[in-house]
C-alpha cells in the first residue's frame, strides 16, 4: 500500500507530464525531387522549419515502400519530375505525398501538417493553385481497428501472462508451501521454470486465441510471415512470464503480487506506442521504453500484419525480446538464489 499511496502517483505524474503527449512530432518524412527544382527547395525549407518533422536524405528512386515497411519513414514528398515552371505551363501542378498508414492518428497528422503548410507558404503564390495528391500505404481506408487491434493484442496477453505468473509463486509463499518446496531436492532453476513453463504455454494458447479472431473475425489483414509471426508470440510471451516471475520474486502474497503487475503494465501500456508516439518522448524514456516488451511486440504486430516488414526488422525485435525476457529470467534465479540463502 505505501507503494500503491507513494510511488505509483508519482509515477503517473512523470508518464504523463514528460512522456506522454498527444501531439505528433518527429514524423520522419523524405523528398524526391529534382536537383534543379527551387520551388521544391523552399517546400523543403518550410516543413523543416515547421519544427513536426525529421527529415530523412533519400536518392531519387530510392525503394520508397522498404523503408516504410522497416519504420525508416513515415511519409515521403515526391515533387513531379519536371521542373515546376514547366508544369505551370501545363497548368498541371501537383505533388504526391505517401504516408504510412499503419498508425492512423500519425497518418493523419502528417497529412494535415504538410497541408497545412502547402496553403500557408505556397499554394497562394501559384495561379492554378498547387495540388497535393495523398496515398496512404498499407491502410488507405484508414480503418482505426487496423490500428488499434494489434496494440490491444500486446495488452491483453501482457496482462494474462505477467499478472497470472506473478502471483504463482507468491502464492507459495503465501500458503507457506513454499519451504516444503524448497526442502525437496530440486534446484532454484527448476523452481523458477515449474513455475513459469505452464504459463509459457498457456500464454502461447491466449496470444494464438486473440490473433485468430483478430485475423478471421475482425479481418484485420495478415501480410507478413505466420513462421515470424509464430515467433514472436513466443519470444512475447517468453518476456512476459519472465517479468511476471520477476515481480513474484519481491511479493510475499498474491495481492502484493497483482498490485506489482499493475503497476508494471499501467507504465508497459503508456510506454508502448498503442496510442501515444514513443518518438515525442524525452530521450531518457527512450532508453526507458527499450525494456519494455510490449512496445516491441507492437512494432512487430503492424509491421508484420499489415506491412509485410522485412525479417531483418521483425527478426531484430524478436532478439530484443528474447534479450528482455532472458534478462529478467537472470534477474529471477538471482532473486530466488538470495531467498534461498
Amino acid at each position: 500500500m505505501k507503494i500503491v499511496l507513494f510511488v505509483l502517483p508519482v509515477v503517473q505524474l512523470v508518464v504523463f507530464a514528460v512522456a506522454i503527449s498527444t501531439e505528433v512530432k518527429n514524423i520522419k518524412i523524405g523528398f524526391q525531387y529534382t536537383i534543379s527544382d527551387s520551388e521544391f527547395v523552399q517546400v523543403i525549407d518550410h516543413i523543416e522549419k515547421s519544427g513536426w518533422f525529421k527529415v530523412i536524405p533519400l536518392r531519387l528512386g530510392e525503394d520508397i515502400a522498404l523503408k516504410m515497411k522497416n519504420g525508416d519513414l513515415d511519409a515521403v514528398l515526391i515533387a513531379p519530375l519536371e521542373k515546376m515552371s514547366v508544369d505551370r505551363e501545363r497548368d498541371n501542378l501537383g505533388y504526391q505525398l505517401v504516408i504510412d498508414g499503419t498508425n492512423l492518428i500519425r497518418a493523419q497528422s502528417v497529412e494535415r501538417y504538410i497541408n497545412t503548410i502547402l496553403s500557408n507558404k505556397l499554394m497562394g503564390q501559384t495561379s492554378p493553385p498547387l495540388s497535393l495528391n495523398v496515398r496512404t500505404l498499407y491502410n488507405p481506408e484508414m480503418r482505426s481497428p487496423y490500428f488499434l487491434i494489434p496494440g490491444t493484442m500486446a495488452m491483453i496477453v501482457g496482462l494474462v501472462t505477467v499478472l497470472l505468473t506473478s502471483m504463482s509463486l507468491s502464492r507459495e509463499k503465501e500458503m507457506g508451501t513454499l519451504e516444503m518446496i524448497l526442502v525437496s531436492p530440486i534446484s532454484s532453476i527448476e523452481l523458477i521454470l515449474g513455475k513459469t513453463i505452464p504459463f509459457l504455454i498457456l500464454g502461447i494458447i491466449n496470444a494464438i486465441t486473440i490473433l485468430f479472431f483478430a485475423i478471421v473475425i475482425f479481418r484485420v489483414p495478415m501480410n507478413g510471415s505466420y513462421l515470424l509471426l509464430g515467433l514472436s508470440v513466443f519470444a512475447f510471451v517468453f518476456s512476459t512470464v519472465n517479468v511476471g516471475t520477476f515481480i513474484s520474486t519481491f511479493a510475499k502474497n498474491q495481492q502484493q503480487a497483482m498490485l506489482g503487475g499493475f503497476i508494471f503494465l499501467f507504465v508497459a501500456n503508456l510506454l508502448a506506442g498503442i496510442m501515444f508516439p514513443i518518438d515525442n518522448m524525452p530521450i531518457f524514456m527512450k532508453w526507458l521504453v527499450n525494456l519494455n516488451p510490449l512496445k516491441f511486440y507492437v512494432e512487430i504486430l503492424r509491421g508484420l500484419m499489415l506491412k509485410d516488414a522485412s525479417s531483418s526488422f521483425v527478426i531484430q525485435n524478436i532478439l530484443a525480446l528474447f534479450a528482455i525476457g532472458s534478462g529478467f529470467a537472470y534477474l529471477s534465479y538471482r532473486r530466488m538464489q538470495e531467498y534461498l540463502s
